[in-house]
């Protein structure tokens, strides 16, 4: 990605990062030694930002978020990007975390097993179980990066997006004493590739005291597993990580020259007025995803929205067919019956009815008339399972208080009812980072539902099987969000004319944004 980078742009870029570098002595403590330069600093935050500045990047600082960038590039290249800062001499780097992973599928009950049997982490055993392990981390990681692909990528499913990791890499602390030795920083790209499961290979335990700690490579990458945080680490020595050092993966490097006296510039800083960059964002509001089991993102899981007459047609040709069909079991009208007619109230209840609903549909023939007649009646979707509405959380107090935000008065409310119709409710939403954008509008109830106008089950499938990685008819679920590291929504306006713009983010409960709705 490097070298099709615009050339201005890189240089804008390196001057943002070597300005700041060039100011490291007032951030760090100066060493005793007279002969000794301290090592440049890099601030993590100020590189995505002077990233972003430089080459119009849209940043993605989401927890579980598999990058950290997105960037289109003028020839339609298109790439995600893990966007990492560390030491020329250091070692392995985070690169992904599974807290929550680990716990509810007790990844530690394997670790358990590999230290009860006291081999060292050496036996046939113990690699068959950290290859278990790898799988379960690899399978993880690769959804994540799935996803995070598919919403750069956008309903163009054929369309290729590629991986990176662009690094930036300072020198450590130089000795005047050295001929021609001095500050830098190296920039360095590696391949940020999916895990590929078919060639995984355990090295073994980082240590024989420490069989938590494990290490492995699938031939493109070495990875490293430390049990106790959860965290999954990358070797970025080499391309493969068997290289000899950081370095090896270096494209480009950069002199770094400090500022004499970078108090003395801190100390002016207010002596000129400079003008702030406007982004131009007018308002920006973050909802939870609220999963629903039989709407919202699962909305193609409910039933019907009319509900089967016994004088319908449809039931009568039902009950014919399923009469001549002698491979059904005894008593599956019996069972059809009560589906469709009986009255299922409790969630229980409801959960019950949906187990009856499985079995009949799987007892028939897939493109026959009686299970077109049958998924029809009883489903609310099931041929197409992507009919899916965004659910905006606490909707009424939000468009009580917000009636504008998507469009204007959009989300008025007569009771609960929405007072504008539906051409006065419909807007244009931007989709990031893909850009793509696509007319939707507010609807149901208190307007606590956002979907497409007239592609909903184009957006539904982007959403369902590209961005939450489901496959058809699998329900969204907690465990799924946090799977692709997503389990929120931010919509935010612009006052330069944008339409509001959509992506889905990852909250931290301990650090919630400004923006996070209740």
């Amino acid at each position: 990605m490097w070298k099709l980078l615009d050339e201005s742009n890189k240089n804008q870029y390196k001057l943002l990062i070597t300005n700041f570098a060039s100011l490291s002595e007032a951030f760090a403590q100066k060493s005793s030694d007279d002969n000794i330069i301290i090592a440049p600093i890099i601030n993590s935050k100020f590189q995505e930002a002077s990233f972003k500045k430089s080459f119009n990047a849209t940043i993605e600082d989401i927890g579980n978020s598999s990058y950290d960038a997105s960037v289109k590039l003028a020839n339609g290249s298109k790439y995600i990007i893990g966007i990492k800062s560390f030491g020329v001499k250091s070692g392995f780097q985070k690169i992904a975390q599974f807290k929550k992973d680990s716990q509810q599928d007790e990844w530690g009950s394997i670790i358990e097993r590999i230290k009860k049997r006291q081999q060292d982490g050496s036996n046939d055993e113990d690699f068959d179980d950290y290859l278990e392990l790898a799988k379960k981390i690899a399978v993880l990681r690769n959804k994540r990066i799935s996803s995070s692909k598919s919403q750069l990528q956008g309903f163009d499913f054929d369309s290729q997006v590629e991986a990176v990791y662009h690094v930036l890499m300072p020198s450590g602390s130089v000795n005047k004493n050295k001929h021609n030795d001095e500050p830098y920083i190296l920039v360095g790209e590696t391949s940020y590739s999916s895990i590929d499961l078919k060639h995984l290979q355990i090295i073994g335990p980082t240590k024989s005291n420490m069989l938590q700690n494990f290490q492995f490579t699938d031939g493109q990458h070495l990875y490293q597993y430390n049990s106790a945080d959860s965290q999954l680490l990358m070797s970025f020595k080499g391309h493969n990580g068997n290289g000899m050092s950081n370095e090896d993966i270096g494209v480009e490097k950069w002199p770094v020259t400090y500022i004499e006296d970078p108090f003395k510039l801190f100390a002016n800083l207010n002596s000129e007025t400079t003008k702030p960059v406007d982004d131009h964002i007018s308002q920006s509001v973050t909802f939870m995803i609220k999963i629903e089991r039989r709407s919202g993102f699962n909305a193609w899981y409910g039933s019907p929205k009319t509900k089967l007459d016994k004088n319908d047609s449809r039931y009568h040709r039902i009950v014919s067919l399923s009469q001549q069909d002698t491979s059904l079991p005894s008593d599956w009208l019996s069972k059809f019956n009560r589906v469709a007619f009986d009255v299922f109230s409790s969630n229980k209840e409801k959960i019950e009815r949906e187990k009856l609903r499985f079995e009949l549909t799987n007892c028939l023939s897939n493109g026959t008339e009686l299970f077109d007649l049958t998924t029809t009646v009883l489903w609310r979707n099931y041929k197409n399972p992507y009919e899916v509405y965004i659910p905006l959380p606490n909707s009424k107090k939000f468009h009580t208080k917000y009636p504008d935000f998507f469009v204007k008065n959009g989300g008025l409310l007569r009771g609960n009812k929405l007072v504008s119709d539906r051409p006065n409710r419909s807007f244009e939403l931007e989709l990031l980072p893909s850009e793509e954008k696509m007319t939707m509008f507010i609807n149901q109830d208190n307007g606590k539902g956002i979907q497409s106008l007239s592609s909903q089950f184009i957006f539904g499938e982007w959403v369902l099987k590209n961005i939450f990685q489901l496959k058809d008819r699998e329900l969204l679920t907690t465990d799924t969000l946090e799977d692709v590291g997503i389990n929120a929504i931010t919509f935010t306006k612009y006052d330069d004319n944008r339409p509001v713009s959509m992506n889905f983010t990852y909250v931290d409960s301990e650090n919630p944004p400004e923006d996070l709705w209740n």
